[in-house]
């Protein structure tokens, strides 16, 4: 049986360290890991392998040129396929070639963020924008369920997720029960991602978590800062965070978002270490974490770090939009970044602030996400499941 993932990246890097400990895992627990990159029947440019980051020679890249090859090689083969293609437009032909027996497919939506259709597609956006992602979003979910129910389009088998609000949603609602279970045979539960397993959770860096200036989500509902307002707004960041270095004497790191120009950050920001694809390590070591909106905060307020939210209005309302999302939920200190040099920061009264924020993130986690003995992570969960399916003789039957 093939084990592996289906997915559409032009740059591996980002994925891999999204899920690096779950990949490493299937990597040696199994003799070979399947990538299926349909990239370039999407948008016909090459994709890029970093011979740096996957150094296992059991990895095997499959980058069909045509749909016709990715046809081929679906139907010789008993697939286990994590499926990480959105339900869009583009990616239909796709998830069509897909409607075969022989293969079992599940996804994955452990890392806990918050999401909201309102707030990322229609509040934040302007009329055109708006009819946009009514038609990549909404028009294609419709089609999608249509196609589904049709049997043009085989419903994935299992969708394992760490929050309750997506089982709350495919039981109670009534929309959900004619559509939304539709693309799912099954829903389990599995514990939120925290972090790097293998890393020691310290308290030795102020870390702020980068969004990337340059953003397409940023730009695309019409905020696309020019030069200048970039470089003043990474000065901000830079003035901030060496002001907290010297308050709290501890040393301060960026966490580049994966997207980032890191030679554009390195002109413009100094003194302060730039890193990139080590977000999870540098949590598990945050004193402090700072951030505007990200998922990777999650991981951040799992492990109850102190954190700090920061305003600034120029981002655009998608970011101030999503940043209220965390500061509702969570009670989070805000600052603004514009006005910290005029503020005088009481360092006792703010660390008291933090440290009571954290003690109280989650008095009502277990209505967020699936924590406990109960539930098992992800990796498990596969594991359980694969092997599951290599003794079911009803699944070897379908070639």
């Amino acid at each position: 049986m093939i084990i592996g993932e289906i997915c559409s990246s032009r740059d591996y890097s980002k994925k891999y360290f999204m899920r690096k400990d779950l990949y490493d895992k299937l990597i040696n627990k199994f003799d070979k890991f399947y990538f299926i990159n349909c990239h370039f029947l999407v948008d016909k440019e090459t994709i890029k392998v970093d011979k740096k980051i996957f150094k296992k020679k059991n990895i095997i890249f499959f980058h069909p040129k045509s749909y016709e090859d990715l046809n081929n090689f679906l139907k010789k083969n008993q697939i286990f396929l994590i499926n990480d293609l959105s339900p869009k437009l583009y990616h239909l032909k796709i998830h069509m070639i897909l409607n075969k027996s022989n293969i079992y497919q599940v996804s994955i939506d452990n890392l806990g963020e918050l999401s909201s259709y309102k707030i990322e597609n229609w509040v934040s956006a302007n009329f055109k924008n708006k009819l946009y992602f009514l038609y990549l979003k909404k028009f294609a979910f419709v089609i999608y369920r249509i196609l589904q129910v049709s049997n043009f389009i085989k419903q994935i088998d299992v969708l394992y997720t760490a929050r309750k609000s997506k089982k709350i949603v495919s039981k109670n609602s009534f929309f959900s029960k004619i559509f939304f279970k539709k693309r799912y045979r099954e829903i389990k539960a599995v514990l939120p991602k925290v972090g790097s397993l293998n890393v020691k959770s310290e308290e030795k860096y102020i870390v702020h978590i980068d969004l990337n200036v340059n953003h397409k989500d940023i730009s695309i509902r019409g905020f696309d800062l020019n030069k200048n307002e970039k470089i003043k707004y990474l000065l901000l960041i830079k003035d901030y965070l060496l002001k907290l270095k010297k308050l709290f004497g501890k040393k301060v790191v960026i966490c580049l978002h994966p997207s980032s120009d890191l030679k554009f950050y390195k002109k413009h920001i100094k003194n302060i270490q730039l890193v990139k694809n080590k977000t999870e390590f540098f949590l598990k070591k945050a004193f402090l974490v700072l951030f505007h909106e990200s998922s990777s905060v999650t991981a951040a307020l799992l492990l109850k770090k102190k954190i700090i939210h920061l305003d600034y209005k120029p981002l655009g309302s998608l970011i101030e939009n999503r940043g209220k999302m965390y500061l509702e939920k969570f009670n989070l200190l805000n600052l603004n970044l514009d006005n910290f040099q005029s503020d005088k920061i009481d360092k006792n009264k703010m660390l008291k602030k933090l440290k009571k924020n954290a003690n109280n993130y989650f008095k009502n986690k277990k209505e967020l996400y699936f924590i406990g003995e109960n539930y098992k992570d992800i990796t498990s969960e596969l594991y359980l499941q694969i092997k599951k399916l290599s003794n079911d003789k009803n699944f070897k039957k379908t070639l």
